[in-house]
């Protein structure tokens, strides 16, 4: 919490546009580069690199879009270890494995979305018999990587409507832009997909929506953040105080001006305009919240992403002062 209450104070000081909060930091490092999957969940990312606000703090951003298909967990955090991202952008859950699997001790940064209705889906192929979640027993459903946030949210959905996890297939070998065809192909019976792959797929293939993730007990669940290795906090401390006001200040008008994150993700996600301008979005927080954060390692416990010895585990140990 404390972390929240600071960013948000440093980001009071300074307009949210590229003319004000001038660097007065000194930087232990101006280049630095932020692995990012391509999801309207960076949007706030997008808006501090478009609007100047990284290098209002005298930071040069480089924004890598993560592989597609994803990297193993191990491989990206890896990568981070190495130096070549200073910073990723990605899910709660693969964040909790790696700090709890000794893989890296990671510190989460920032939050950068909150679940809201029609953000992240289960699709269907057009004309599908396929109507409810109950149908989905012995069927395949693809995620875009195991025990990953896909595979939480749909497990929670099984869950609330009666069916055990373990009663669907799960297919984490299909990208999210592949999600179209391989429906249509029969080769999966439903699919997780996040926008803009939502509205992509829905316009371009005629696939249609079985069931909105946010629902449920994964209601305005936590999705994404930004998180460093606490090395490269601990070395880089006014560099990442400069990442942080900048991108809370992104955060917020992403969180307030649907324009601007229309253009954004026009730009970086090279987004038709007409599809932008219907895309849904989630919620864009500042700072981080460590009591919404622990409902990732509730939820994880619940549906079996952690062993019960986990029980115990604390998400503050990942956010530092």
């Amino acid at each position: 919490m404390a972390s929240a209450i600071a960013i948000t104070m440093l980001a009071a000081g300074c307009s949210s546009g590229s003319s004000g909060g001038a660097a007065t930091l000194k930087l232990e490092k101006t280049d630095i580069v932020v692995d990012a999957f391509p999801a309207i969940d960076s949007a706030g990312l997008y808006i501090a690199q478009m609007d100047g606000l990284f290098a209002t703090q005298g930071l040069h951003v480089t924004i890598v879009p993560l592989q597609t298909p994803p990297p193993t967990t191990q491989s990206l955090i890896a990568k981070q270890l190495q130096g070549t991202y200073d910073i990723t952008a990605g899910d709660y859950v693969t964040y909790i494995d790696n700090e709890l699997a000794g893989t890296a001790h990671l510190r989460i940064v920032a939050e950068s979305s909150i679940l809201q209705p029609n953000v992240l889906t289960l699709l269907v192929k057009g004309g599908s018999s396929i109507s409810s979640i109950g149908q989905l027993k012995s069927k395949i459903v693809s995620v875009n990587a195991p025990n990953d946030i896909g595979t939480l949210l749909i497990d929670s959905l099984l869950v609330e409507h009666g069916i055990a996890p373990n009663e669907v297939k799960f297919n984490s070998n299909v990208p999210f832009p592949n999600v179209a065809k391989e429906l249509t192909t029969n080769s999966i019976s439903a699919a997780f997909t996040p926008e803009p792959f939502v509205s992509l797929a829905e316009e371009g293939a005629g696939v249609k929506e079985l069931a909105d993730l946010d629902q449920g007990s994964t209601q305005d669940f936590p999705i994404q953040g930004y998180a460093v290795t606490q090395a490269w906090a601990d070395k880089y401390p006014n560099t990442l105080k400069a990442f942080n006001l900048a991108l809370s200040q992104g955060q917020e008008i992403a969180d307030t001006n649907r324009a601007a994150v229309e253009t954004a993700i026009e730009r970086y996600l090279d987004i038709p305009k007409e599809t932008a301008a219907v895309i849904s979005l989630p919620t864009f927080p500042l700072g981080v919240d460590a009591v919404r954060l622990q409902r990732v390692v509730s939820a994880m416990l619940r549906f079996g992403l952690l062993p019960p010895k986990e029980a115990s585990f604390k998400v503050t140990r990942m956010i530092g002062s």
